[in-house]
């Protein structure tokens, strides 16, 4: 008897999967998967051109615009599974049910959507800012790549690795954006030292107008309309040198580290042509 009960099991499940490949649900489920992947394809390419945008709020749009589209056709495919209509039916039947039954589902990935819209409202940050967050006591320096339904990703300035946050810890970290204010700028302190035989006036004048004519200073210049002469102070009075500094004023802290590493550089060059100009150095001289 148990040998003639388990060939009747193996028959009738045996007959159930025949069914299921004859039935035309399965073709039709297979169809929907087709235009599932069409339409996901298709939103990809409707937003190819905004790829470059800064607007957060565009690429929020499409990870949601994806996300439901991928739910509604889920869901379709899921009534059409044996078994599963029945219950599909109900909860769609019932709004109440259908959000508790979400909620309890999709509770973090809820949590994110919401979220993400609130940063796509608010927008405290947009696509290319340079951004310092702390999530969990650990600080991440970045640029903002792109955010979507349910998470942003950030390009680490450290080893340009892809970070991928949650929206919902992104909405909650702390977030330093250098770029927030439109009138912000970005701007370093400048040092040289310099021997007390030098010619101080000179070596001031060649350090302003070297600070005056670099392109990413002279480019906030212009666009501010600041006619203003670069202003550079005596710092320090050392025991064997001159302190000089001048401060360096760009529109980005990326332009800023840039325009100094050049000022720097162009100063070793212009002081070393003038015999009266010496940069100051820790060394000994050897009295025979």
């Amino acid at each position: 008897m148990p040998v003639n009960e388990n060939y009747e099991e193996l028959k009738e499940s045996t007959k159930t999967v025949l069914q299921m490949i004859t039935s035309d649900d399965l073709y039709y489920g297979l169809v929907l998967l087709g235009i599932m992947i069409i339409l996901l394809k298709l939103i990809d390419l409707i937003f190819y051109p905004f790829r470059h945008k800064t607007n957060i709020l565009v690429t929020f749009g499409k990870g949601c615009l994806k996300v439901f589209v991928a739910v509604t056709i889920g869901m379709r495919i899921l009534q059409m599974i044996p078994g599963m209509s029945e219950f599909t039916s109900q909860i769609l039947m019932s709004s109440s049910l259908l959000v508790v039954v979400l909620g309890f589902v999709f509770q973090e990935g809820l949590s994110n959507i919401v979220h993400g819209l609130i940063l796509s409202v608010f927008k405290p940050f947009k696509n290319g800012d340079r951004v310092h967050i702390t999530i969990d006591g650990e600080g991440i320096t970045g640029f903002i790549v792109s955010m979507d339904a349910r998470h942003t990703v950030i390009q680490n300035v450290v080893n340009s690795s892809r970070v991928i946050v949650p929206n919902s810890k992104m909405d909650m970290c702390l977030i330093e954006n250098n770029y927030f204010d439109g009138n912000q700028t970005a701007s370093s302190f400048l040092d040289v030292r310099i021997t007390y035989e030098s010619n101080l006036d000179k070596a001031m004048d060649i350090l302003a107008s070297l600070t005056a004519n670099h392109p990413h200073v002279r480019h906030l210049r212009d666009t501010r309309g600041i006619s203003d002469p670069i202003s550079v102070n005596v710092r320090e009075l050392g025991e064997s040198a001159i302190g000089l500094r001048v401060m360096v004023v760009t529109l980005t802290v990326d332009e800023n580290f840039a325009a100094c590493s050049d000022i720097r550089h162009d100063l070793v060059y212009a002081y070393r042509q003038e015999p009266d100009i010496e940069i100051a150095y820790p060394h000994l001289k050897v009295l025979e």
